[in-house]
């Protein structure tokens, strides 16, 4: 749960911090003009232009900065540009400057095959941060039901609590009753069958609620893909219709073996459940960090643009381009351990073997951790970026309400899927 609730505290962070630490500087945003640079457009520095996209001055103005920083940097950059076709070279400007990077140490000739397998892909502005749109009134019922579950629980556990300390007291009382048939001997056995029934019921409420408790986020989760998200709720619903049936199994129970019947049964479904739990909660979890990513990676776009801005009034930005560099790879490095625990869990819930299964989310919810744990430096390294910005008279780029779509990078086959 503290590893849940800091990340949710990232996203905010992530998502409120240029918006609000800045509100008060009532930046008004540039009036735009779109313009199509054509095949081979020379710059002053020499370095060739070739794209076909639509796109806005401010918007070529800084992917052209940076391209040119790269290029000043890097010589294989010039060679790459000078080879790539028009439709690509869109593609790679619409890369991160660690993306960009990483292609390049491929050499030329590697990072034009690697380029013939990706495209951009449009996608709308509202869609950005999210995978899936939840009405309003769903996500506030959402939230009333997870609440509702959290209450719930702990009232399943505390009942279980105390119901476990009577039937100790009870089981130790018919100690002495091993061989005696008295009023106060059956009396007491009745009792601690009793007590035995409840806590079965309330194992099985607390898992119940505790399913419940993670359907409720998935049901409120909107960077959740809609499959999947359902693919959870349904196996959750039909899991909590396992344990009511074996709650009714319970609560019919009349002799000591039939109550071992019933606490059996709530054993094995939550020896069967309890990986699966593990499973859909590392989903909910990396879900949060697929959003604060994207978020992250625009805030990178921002950022360039700022920069790009405060070269054009003569404000020196070459230390905060080198923290703008390391935000970046850290973004690549975490959205890199995101993948590969994407990987892992897809295959998690087709796995069948419980002790795989179990190996898997295990190694998928380090990687998220790691991702986790990045992007927490880099929200550090954001902090100092707009610390910097601001000192040196700089001022953040606000979100530009004129662009009603964006673009991101993805390989042909998911571009076409989609």
């Amino acid at each position: 749960m503290k590893k849940q609730t800091a990340i949710f505290m990232l996203a905010v962070l992530l998502v409120s911090l240029v918006p609000i630490s800045l509100a008060q500087e009532n930046i008004e945003p540039a009036r735009q003009r779109t313009f199509t640079i054509t095949h081979s457009e020379i710059k002053p520095n020499g370095l060739i232009m070739k794209t076909s996209k639509l796109v806005t001055d401010s918007a070529i103005q800084w992917r052209f900065k940076n391209l040119e920083r790269l290029v000043s940097k890097n010589p294989r950059a010039q060679n790459l540009i000078e080879n790539i076709p028009g439709e690509k070279l869109d593609v790679f400007l619409h890369m991160s400057r660690a993306q960009q990077k990483k292609l390049l140490e491929q050499g030329t000739e590697n990072a034009l095959k690697a380029m013939q397998g990706l495209k951009l892909k449009p996608v709308n502005k509202s869609m950005l941060f999210k995978k899936r749109v939840i009405e309003s009134n769903k996500l506030k019922q959402a939230e009333q039901n997870y609440i509702r579950a959290g209450q719930n629980y702990l009232k399943a556990l505390n009942s279980y609590r105390q119901v476990k300390t009577q039937f100790l007291e009870a089981k130790e009382r018919l100690r002495e009753c091993r061989d005696a048939d008295s009023e106060e001997c059956n009396e007491l056995r009745e009792r601690a069958q009793n007590h035995s029934k409840e806590m079965i019921i309330n194992s099985a409420n607390i898992i119940i609620e505790h399913l419940n408790k993670i359907k409720e986020k998935v049901e409120s989760s909107e960077t959740m893909d809609e499959e999947r998200a359902q693919k959870i709720i349904s196996e959750i619903n039909n899991s909590i219709s396992e344990l009511e049936d074996a709650i009714e199994q319970a609560e019919a129970a009349e002799t000591k073996a039939e109550i071992k019947e019933a606490a059996k049964t709530v054993s094995k479904l939550w020896i069967r459940i309890r990986h699966r739990e593990r499973l859909h909660t590392a989903s909910v979890v990396k879900a949060r960090v697929w959003g604060i990513m994207k978020r992250s990676e625009h805030l990178e776009e921002r950022l360039d643009l700022t920069l790009a801005k405060m070269e054009e009034q003569g404000i020196n930005v070459e230390d905060i381009n080198a923290k703008v560099d390391e935000f970046s790879e850290k973004i690549l490095n975490a959205t890199s351990r995101y993948e590969q625990a994407q990987d892992l869990m897809d295959g998690a819930y087709i796995e069948e073997d419980k002790e795989k299964l179990k190996e898997t989310v295990d190694e998928a919810k380090q990687l998220i951790d790691e991702a986790h744990e990045l992007l927490k430096e880099a929200h550090t390294l954001l902090v100092e970026i707009v610390k910097d910005i601001k000192a040196a008279g700089g001022e953040i780029t606000p979100e530009e309400e004129t662009e009603e779509e964006g673009y991101e990078v993805v390989e042909e086959e998911d571009n076409e899927e989609d």
